[in-house]
C-alpha cells in the first residue's frame, strides 16, 4: 500500500512539474532610434570623399538595358567617378541623411543624391548591409536636355534605383547591392 501511494505522489508530482508553463524568455527592447544614430554616425565620416565606381555587375533588364546594348551578364570595370561632397542630417534625431554629390561618368558631371535609412536587419540582428538608398539625379527645379551620357546611366538602371549599402570598416571600399533593376553590385574604392 505504501508502495501504491508513493508511487501515485510522484505520478502527481511529475504531472504538476510538466504542466507548469515555462516562462517566454525576455525580448530585448530596442531602442531604433538610437540604433539608427550610430549605423549613420559611423557611415558619415566615411562616405564623405572621392569613390572611383571600380566594377559594376550588370544582368539584362529589358527594355533598359538592351537600349544601351547589355543583353547579357556583363561587369564594366573603371565607369567613372562619385564625388559626395555634403550630408544632411534628414531628421532632428539624425536617424536617417540626405546625401549629395556629383557623379562623372565619360567627360560629363551630374548632381546626384540619396536617403540613407538603416537597415532594419542591421539593428535587429546585426548581420546585412548598413544603410538602404535611392539613387537619384538631383537637377535644380527647371527642366534640361537630356544628355546620351545621362540616359546611358539611367538605362544602366544606376540612376532611380534602390540599393544596400555596406561600407568597409577601413573606409576604403563601399558595395551597393542593387535590389530591384540590373545593377546587382557595384564595387566603389576610395581615392
Amino acid at each position: 500500500m505504501k508502495k501504491l501511494v508513493l508511487l501515485g505522489l510522484v505520478a502527481i508530482t511529475l504531472f504538476t512539474n510538466c504542466s507548469k508553463q515555462t516562462e517566454a524568455p525576455i525580448e530585448k527592447k530596442i531602442d531604433w532610434t538610437k540604433s539608427s544614430i550610430t549605423i549613420m554616425n559611423s557611415l558619415r565620416p566615411k562616405l564623405l570623399t572621392s569613390w572611383k565606381i571600380k566594377e559594376v555587375h550588370v544582368t539584362p533588364f529589358a527594355p533598359n538595358t538592351s537600349e544601351i546594348g547589355i543583353f547579357k551578364d556583363s561587369i564594366l570595370y573603371n565607369l567613372g567617378d562619385l564625388n559626395i561632397n555634403q550630408i544632411n542630417n534628414s531628421s532632428a534625431y539624425e536617424t536617417g541623411n540626405d546625401v549629395t554629390g556629383v557623379i562623372k561618368f565619360k567627360t560629363k558631371y551630374y548632381p546626384v543624391g540619396f536617403r540613407m535609412l538603416a537597415n532594419p536587419e542591421r539593428i535587429v540582428k546585426n548581420t546585412g548591409s548598413q544603410v538602404f538608398a535611392l539613387f537619384e539625379y538631383r537637377f535644380p527645379v527647371g527642366s534640361h536636355i537630356t544628355e546620351p551620357e545621362e540616359s546611358y546611366l539611367s538605362n544602366l538602371t544606376l540612376i532611380n534605383s534602390n540599393f544596400e549599402i555596406e561600407m568597409s570598416e577601413d573606409g576604403r571600399v563601399m558595395i551597393w547591392k542593387g535590389l530591384n533593376r540590373a545593377i546587382k553590385s557595384i564595387r566603389f574604392e576610395k581615392y
